[in-house]
C-alpha cells in the first residue's frame, strides 16, 4: 500500500517531552557536579584550617633553612638550658647581606629565636616542647642537617626537617 502524503511521517524536530526530559537529565547530572566540587573544596586546608601556629613554625623554619644553606661555618654548641647555632653566611654581594646569623633554643622559654649581626633578637617561635638537630658530616665538611622540633600549640605537633647543605660548611 502507498503512502500518502498524510500518513508519511518525517522527524525533523525535537519534541517537548524529549526537550524535557533532556533538561531533567542535564540538571540532576549538573547538580552532582555542583556537589562533588564543594566536597573537593573542603579538601584543600585554608589558613584557619592548618593553623596560624602551624604556619609560624612553617615560616620560621623555612628561614632557618635558607640560613643553614648559605652558611659556610656552623658553631654549635648544645648545654642543658639552651642550643645555640652561630652561622658565617657566605658573601652573596648583595647589599646588606648579613655575614653572621645567630640562632638559639631556649629551653626555660620553650623558644626559638634568630638574630643578625647588629640588631636585636627576634623571637620566631615560643612554646616548643623540644628541638634537636643533628649534622651529618663527611670528613670536616657538614652535607646535612636533621631538625626534629614538637611544637605544643599546632595541629601537627612534630616537625621534620632534613636539609641538604650545599655549601658543605665546616663545623665546630
Amino acid at each position: 500500500m502507498p503512502q500518502t502524503p498524510a500518513m508519511s511521517y518525517s522527524r525533523r524536530a525535537i519534541t517537548l517531552i524529549e526537550t524535557v526530559i533532556s533538561l531533567s537529565i542535564m540538571s540532576v547530572l549538573l547538580l552532582g557536579l555542583s556537589g562533588a566540587v564543594m566536597v573537593s573544596s573542603k579538601a584543600i586546608p585554608t589558613a584557619t584550617q592548618t593553623g596560624i601556629e602551624d604556619q609560624r613554625v612553617i615560616d620560621a623554619f623555612n628561614q632557618f633553612r635558607s640560613d643553614l644553606r648559605q652558611a659556610i661555618l656552623i658553631k654549635y654548641t648544645s648545654n642543658a638550658s639552651e642550643r645555640k647555632l652561630l652561622l658565617n653566611i657566605k658573601d652573596s654581594g648583595a647589599k646588606g647581606n648579613p655575614d653572621e646569623i645567630h640562632y638559639r633554643y631556649i629551653v626555660a622559654s620553650k623558644s626559638f629565636a634568630r638574630q643578625l649581626k647588629g640588631s636585636a633578637e627576634e623571637i620566631l617561635i615560643d612554646n616548643l616542647a623540644s628541638f634537636s638537630i643533628q649534622f651529618v658530616q663527611e670528613n670536616n665538611d657538614t652535607t646535612t642537617a636533621k631538625i626534629v622540633v614538637v611544637a605544643n600549640d599546632t595541629l601537627q605537633h612534630f616537625f621534620e626537617l632534613h636539609i641538604a647543605l650545599p655549601d658543605k660548611p665546616e663545623l665546630k
